[in-house]
């Protein structure tokens, strides 16, 4: 398995100069290359025969319009074969839990932690305030109450987790605030491989933008 790459990406039509020439740098130094939008990186790869014709199915929009526009234009006319990319997007704010960033795959923890991303954490999410409900059930089951008693413990747990669920800045979006993390699996038919791709989006960047850079580095993957 190859291993993990990262970069950072700017649009195509911006500072192209500027670019080619930071590409340049840091092809000689061994650098990771730097750019302005997104931090990408990439573990696996994929194993594609020479000559197969690739049709692929992705459950992102924007992914998949343009790994079909990079696909089509290959005609190779082999055996046809299908590649198939997940997608997930969530912004990296205190609630969320690792597994519904990546589920099923810790991986990606080790794949966020080298892109400088704030890491979830297992299971229940840091700083994340508990179901009142459930909170209110555990404590009915270890120490019956009567029933006054139980209706007043209920509403102290809920009128608690009001007060310490997590604060928004001005009434911003939780992405113009906390980074934003986009997973890419792709896979496809006939082989174990496996490519997964990586981009964290700083508050204030295109996530679009971020996700057009990873459908090109699996297009580039299949294609090269």
């Amino acid at each position: 398995m190859r291993s993990c790459t990262s970069r950072r990406f700017i649009p195509r039509n911006a500072f192209a100069l500027f670019a080619a020439v930071s590409m340049l740098a840091a092809v000689i130094g061994g650098a990771p290359r730097a750019y302005a939008a997104a931090e990408v990186k990439v573990l696996g790869h994929l194993e594609v025969p020479a000559k197969a014709s690739i049709m692929p199915i992705c459950t992102d929009p924007v992914v998949g319009d343009v790994l079909s526009q990079d696909l089509r234009v290959q005609n190779r006319g082999g055996a046809s074969l299908v590649v198939t990319v997940t997608v997930n997007t969530k912004v990296l704010s205190p609630d969320v839990s690792l597994e519904e960033v990546s589920p099923g795959d810790p991986s990606i923890a080790g794949m966020l932690k080298d892109l400088g991303a704030e890491v979830p954490s297992i299971g229940t999410a840091a700083g994340a305030a508990p179901d009142p409900y459930e909170e209110a059930a555990r404590k009915q089951g270890t120490m019956p109450d009567d029933p006054l008693t139980a209706q007043f413990r209920e509403y102290n747990a809920i009128k608690q987790s009001r007060r310490s669920g997590p604060a928004t800045y001005d009434g911003l979006p939780e992405n113009k605030i906390y980074d934003t993390a986009i997973i890419a699996h792709a896979t496809i038919s006939g082989s174990a491989s496996e490519l997964k791709v990586v981009a964290v989006v700083h508050p204030g960047e295109d996530v679009d933008t971020a996700k057009r850079l990873v459908a090109e580095e699996i297009a580039n993957a299949i294609l090269h």
